[in-house]
């Protein structure tokens, strides 16, 4: 596998491979581009193509081309690994076959199933016209890779038994069941449309099948069972076509079903998210923070809807996403309001409010008396400001809560303290601040100095500069300073690259160290200084003596 690695990063250069997905423009010996990561207005995303390595000064997003793809499409690195392998035409190599991942072949067969059920809705007239009929045009169809079960109980095992697929590893898909009494396989999706569900990077895992209309009295829905691949609670419907969209508008809208967001897809609200009829999750959320940290809900007017909504809602507040949520009119969900009117839907989304804002005008218009009104707010409003991680924020809601419900703040901030947090709030409250190797600001003239001339040693990996270094510091010394900047390698690289112009010349590397080793005399001047007062406090005459000796040698040495 690693020779398969080495082969790739050969083939693609890391300024090619970002470049396809991102402007760069030149700086000095790199690139620089407004990072992909993060909303910025200023370049700080760097690329090193001798390093084959990026760095962001502004969010920390660093790495190589396998990391850049991981963060980009949303993919672990056996995803990304695959994904490069494909576009520079290198064959992945295992060195043995309990290495080879036995996923592939369940891949191979949900794809050549996705392939099937496509092919059997261009031929059956009935299911085209249940899809034309719910809004969905031919090209939403195409791109989303819409298909058909035929109502036949072995088509696609049949279909499939004829690509050698055995019956085991089509049953591990998930593709075929047996009957409670045992006996024969069977085909679980018949007479349905089905919609193909993939992972972030596009490869089908599972599909979900809705009954076509007035063929049966069963479920209305089905989906895939649990697999090695498809996971429930990891996976949102419609991730792959949306993501760069999420990215691009720095939030996600999330929708319920499959039909609610090929219609949204189809209008242009491009970064809609489904949930499939899925509990939002721990995994979801996380998933979704890869893209993006702001999250708009669109709950269903009816009650359990909005009940099951708000759980979600809860927690992705919970985990530091900004969450708003997007109300619709009464008896509409999503698809039937993009059918109607997708202007409607569009103004929908545009004047979504802020879950708690949107929590407390819920309260205040259900006509409660002022003692009514106290225990809703208490019981359905604090656990969600408790949520907050921001003080500032929770005492903007506690001020709205004063001012719109007439509620004591005193008594709003006692009850506040004692309100319990969504489940798991603690954990994520808001988006972390990096600090990578502590930022300028807090850096002494000294530390500054250090985080230069290690960028330059780690980036030339020059023998005679670590001598020099080493001449500077005592050698443990040393070695605690490489220790403690080692972890932030990329970004002082990048930053020794920028301030001193991309080329590193010996003249200026000799001013640093005279620098240096003049900010080290000093600060051992000032030691000293501090020693000496000291031993003169406590009347030690003989070693207020010899650190006077000391200070004096070391004086001189600044001087010259």
């Amino acid at each position: 596998m690693t020779d398969s690695v080495e082969k790739i990063k050969e083939r693609l250069g890391i300024t090619e491979l970002i470049g396809s997905y991102i402007k760069l423009e030149k700086a000095g010996k790199n690139l620089k581009a407004r990072c992909p990561f993060h909303n910025e207005k200023t370049p700080s995303f760097f690329v090193s193509p001798d390093r084959g390595s990026f760095y962001c000064f502004g969010c920390g997003a660093k790495g190589d081309i396998f990391s850049f793809v991981e963060q980009m499409e949303g993919l672990d690195f056996k995803g990304a690994l695959k994904l490069l392998a494909e576009r520079a035409g290198v064959k992945l190599e295992y060195r043995n076959v309990g290495e080879r991942d036995s996923r592939e072949k369940i891949f191979q067969i949900l794809e050549e199933a996705a392939k099937y059920f496509e092919a059997n809705l261009k031929l059956n007239d009935e299911a085209k016209t249940y899809l034309e009929k719910r809004g969905v045009k031919e090209k939403t169809r195409i791109m989303f890779r819409l298909g058909f079960a035929p109502d036949e109980w072995r088509s696609l095992l049949t279909h499939l038994k004829s690509k050698k697929f055995s019956e085991n590893d089509l049953a591990k898909a998930g593709l075929i069941k047996k009957g409670e009494t045992g006996g024969n396989y069977y085909d679980r999706f018949r007479n349905r449309i089905i919609f193909p569900i993939a992972d972030s990077a596009g490869r089908i895992v599972g599909f979900s099948g809705r009954i076509l209309k007035g063929k049966s009295d069963d479920a209305k829905y089905i989906n895939s069972p649990e697999t090695e691949l498809f996971v429930k609670s990891r996976i949102l419907y419609g991730l792959d076509k949306a993501k760069a969209e999420i990215r691009r508008r720095d939030f996600a809208v999330l929708v319920e079903g499959q039909m609610d967001l090929l219609l949204s897809h189809q209008v242009g609200v491009a970064n809609t998210v489904a949930s499939s009829g899925t509990a939002l999750t721990d995994e979801h959320i996380n998933l979704l923070k890869r893209f993006s940290d702001r999250l708009l809900l669109v709950f269903d007017p009816d009650e359990a809807g909005f009940k099951a909504a708000l759980r979600g809602a809860g927690l992705a507040l919970a985990r530091g996403l900004e969450v708003k949520v997007a109300a619709l009119p009464e008896g509409l969900d999503p698809a039937d309001l993009v059918l109607k009117n997708p202007i409607s839907w569009k103004n929908a989304l545009k004047n979504a409010v802020f879950l708690i804002d949107f929590l407390l005008a819920r309260i205040l218009n259900k006509g409660y008396d002022k003692r009514q009104l106290a225990k809703a707010t208490e019981k359905e409003i604090l656990p969600y400001i408790a949520s907050l991680g921001s003080r500032i924020e929770q005492s903007h809601y506690i001020s709205e809560i004063v001012d719109k419900a007439n509620i004591k703040e005193e008594a709003l901030w006692e009850e506040l303290r004692k309100a319990k947090p969504i489940i798991g709030a603690n954990l994520s409250i808001s988006r972390p601040e990096r600090d990578y190797g502590a930022t300028k600001e807090k850096l002494t003239k000294l530390e500054l100095l250090e985080r230069r001339l290690f960028g330059v040693l780690f980036a030339e990996k020059d023998k005679e500069l670590e001598s020099k270094l080493k001449n500077i510091f005592d050698e443990k010394e040393f070695e605690i300073a490489l220790e403690f900047w080692r972890p932030f390698r990329e970004a002082i690289i990048f930053e020794a690259e920028e301030n001193l112009g991309g080329e590193i010349s010996e003249k200026e590397i000799a001013e640093l160290l005279g620098n240096l080793k003049s900010e080290k005399t000093r600060e051992k001047f000032l030691q000293k200084t501090r020693e000496l007062a000291e031993a003169e406090k406590t009347g030690n005459t003989v070693q207020a003596k010899k650190l006077m000796e000391e200070c004096q040698k070391l004086s001189k040495e600044i001087s010259n």
